[in-house]
């Protein structure tokens, strides 16, 4: 990857940026970046922005991802047409996995009793599977008798629908009040995703 001869005196803060993610294969977060470089979240930040100018300006096939609280390097989505890669490492969802991660996603952090109560049917089953895919995760328990569970979609959910965070994924599908219509809209993002590849092919559509 060429860049500008300007900055061969000094440090080349893109190309270190773009060998560590390169290296990470991976969302690498800010906090890991600063680890690997000492470098600030301003200069983390301007160097993004610069790699993602060089790549651009070089015509590359790859593109800066801001996803999950770091950056990724994958792959320029105008070429997914083209390259028709098949990727071996989805994670298929049934029906019913989808409802379930759509309500943990929109009424997060939320207890299986909740998520039953809104399905009417035991999601014990379903929330091990979302749980072994890496797309959900228990982030604490709820001060109550029993002190159940509660659940939270991953950083990794966040990488496989290509933002950043869940402020993020609300602000697309917008802000509901009803249960329901706000399921069906995340349920629907993460159908749009799966079928786009808009999150680098991580999340399917079981045919089950």
């Amino acid at each position: 990857m060429p860049y500008s001869t300007e900055e061969k005196k000094q440090e080349n803060e893109a190309a270190i940026l773009e060998a560590l993610l390169f290296l990470s294969g991976e969302p690498l977060a800010d906090e890991k970046i600063r680890a690997h470089t000492g470098w600030s979240l301003q200069k983390i930040e301007r160097a993004a922005r610069k790699l993602q100018d060089t790549l651009q300006a070089y015509g590359s096939g790859l593109t800066v991802l801001r996803a999950a609280g770091g950056y990724q390097l994958v792959t320029d989505a105008k070429l997914h047409e083209k390259i028709r890669w098949v990727r071996t490492e989805q994670r298929e969802l049934t029906n019913a996995a989808l409802e379930v991660l759509s309500i943990i996603a929109f009424k997060q952090p939320v207890i299986r009793a909740d998520i039953e109560k809104l399905r009417g049917v035991s999601s014990e089953r379903v929330i091990g599977t979302l749980l072994q895919q890496g797309l959900i995760l228990e982030v604490g328990r709820k001060e109550t008798p029993g002190r159940p569970i509660m659940y939270g979609t991953s950083p990794f959910f966040l990488t496989c629908m290509g933002v950043e965070s869940m402020q993020e994924l609300t602000r697309q599908v917008g802000t509901f009040t009803d249960n329901a219509t706000g399921v069906k809209h995340i349920k629907n993002n993460i159908l749009q995703t799966a079928n786009e590849e808009s999150g680098n092919g991580k999340i399917a559509k079981s045919n089950e």
